[in-house]
């Protein structure tokens, strides 16, 4: 009977181990998706200015052609 209990609580203290574990990398990868969607936020920013600015320059080069 006391193997069984002794038994029980290693699998008990195993898994309380298990679970902290777990909690550690579930807000690890909680903080790494928040940095990423960030980082996904910020390159379409980038990306929508250099659009702007692109269309710019092609704007005032059909201007010109048509100057021209």
């Amino acid at each position: 009977m006391r193997n069984n209990l002794t038994e029980l609580e290693n699998q008990v203290q195993k898994l309380i181990e298990l679970l902290e574990r777990l909690d550690q990398e579930n807000q690890h990868l909680r903080k790494q998706q928040s940095e990423l969607k960030k980082g996904r936020a910020q390159l379409l920013t980038q990306r929508d200015e250099a659009k702007t600015q692109i269309d710019a320059v092609l704007s005032r080069l059909k201007n010109y052609e048509v100057l021209s």
